[in-house]
């Protein structure tokens, strides 16, 4: 949705400045929601002095803990399969005289670690997002050292992504500069009946949950139409600008170093092994990635904004934070539910992200705050 000040009611804001309200967009049957649009004139710097100021500081050792705390996780969490589900699978190999036992036992053993290293995995993917945006300490070498060795190991060009999601914070839902989740401006009725429907949109989200996030990295899938081929790889990509070029180079050494390393490793201990204990978590990661970033910015509430319309603001605030439960919550270092207060101060970390979220969000945005507790 465009947003159209032809067509807009005035409403006031928590901070006395007219508002703009679209009313009457209908999700399904049964729900209609209204759109409040922020006032133009409102400023990241009146934002900025009504939260204290102890939440603008970056402490490099909490980080540096965090990401401690992500990888002793994933440690653990191999060596209870390595040593305690083995030994379960093992049990019932030796206890049931049955195939279908054995089956079900290794499948529902698997999979659970499968999700715990996916979800540990995403934290991790988190703090070098932490880095990335140079929220992680006030060093930016420290920040993109640690950003570059997280994302590499994950297979994400740490500097490419970061540089291209930086545009995204710059520009998020401007219609023709915004750089993911770009909706499709054309009014195709057919096509849009055969794409919301059940079976079709189903079909699209399997697809977005499982292999959307390598499909924007290698072809730009749901980002801003380019007139030549766009990819976080390449130096001559319309997303980057020839001062670029360097950092593009180092990322893709990172990405080749890990992909060197995956490749060695199926050589070596075989593919079943690499799938099974890196290759299905990081599909899982992906998931949490997509799903996350999906769901904060596809809302019937969250207008797209032209030129004429837009303002940093509107789009910071164009977003919805989700809260998915206290422990998905900490695990996912809050990404999840501080997303309005970290677009609009994206050097905040993400510690103090949430304790903004709790304690100051709804009173300095009233209306203007997006929230949802809805089951994933």
């Amino acid at each position: 949705m465009v947003a159209s000040a032809k067509t807009q009611a005035k409403q006031q804001s928590a901070n006395g400045e007219p508002a703009l309200k679209l009313k009457g967009f209908k999700a399904g049957r049964n729900l209609e929601f209204d759109v409040v649009v922020p006032p133009a004139d409102l400023s990241v710097r009146e934002i900025h002095d009504a939260i204290p100021k102890q939440y603008f500081k970056r402490i490099m050792w909490k980080g540096f803990a965090y990401v401690a705390r992500d990888i002793a996780q994933g440690i653990a969490t191999i060596a209870a399969m390595y040593y305690g589900g083995y030994a379960a699978i093992d049990a019932v190999d030796n206890t049931f005289d049955s195939n279908v036992a054995s089956a079900i036992v290794r499948l529902v053993i698997w999979n659970v670690f499968w999700f715990v290293q996916g979800l540990t995995g995403t934290g991790l993917w988190v703090m070098a997002h932490e880095c990335g945006h140079q929220s992680f300490s006030d060093s930016k070498a420290v920040n993109d050292a640690v950003g570059w060795v997280i994302h590499s190991f994950l297979l994400v060009p740490y500097h490419s992504w970061r540089i291209t999601h930086g545009n995204h914070h710059k520009h998020t839902n401007h219609i023709t500069k915004d750089t993911v989740f770009v909706p499709d401006l054309k009014s195709e009725v057919l096509k849009e009946a055969i794409s919301e429907s059940p079976i079709v949109s189903m079909f699209f989200m399997i697809v977005m949950v499982t292999v959307g996030w390598p499909a924007y990295l290698l072809f730009n899938i749901a980002g801003q139409p380019y007139d030549r081929r766009a990819n976080h790889f390449e130096i001559n990509s319309p997303l980057f600008r020839p001062a670029d070029a360097s950092d593009v180079a180092v990322s893709d050494v990172g990405c080749g170093i890990a992909a060197l390393g995956v490749g060695v490793s199926i050589y070596q201990f075989g593919l079943s092994n690499v799938l099974c204990w890196y290759l299905i978590p990081y599909f899982w990661v992906n998931f949490w990635l997509v799903l996350i970033t999906y769901l904060q910015h596809s809302d019937i509430r969250l207008p797209h904004y032209n030129a004429e319309e837009w303002t940093f603001v509107r789009g910071a605030l164009a977003t919805v934070d989700r809260d998915f439960g206290p422990v998905l919550n900490w695990w996912l270092h809050h990404i999840n539910d501080s997303h309005v207060i970290h677009h609009t101060f994206s050097q905040m970390p993400f510690y103090h992200a949430i304790q903004v979220t709790r304690k100051h969000a709804r009173s300095i945005f009233g209306d203007l705050y997006l929230f949802s507790d809805r089951s994933i």
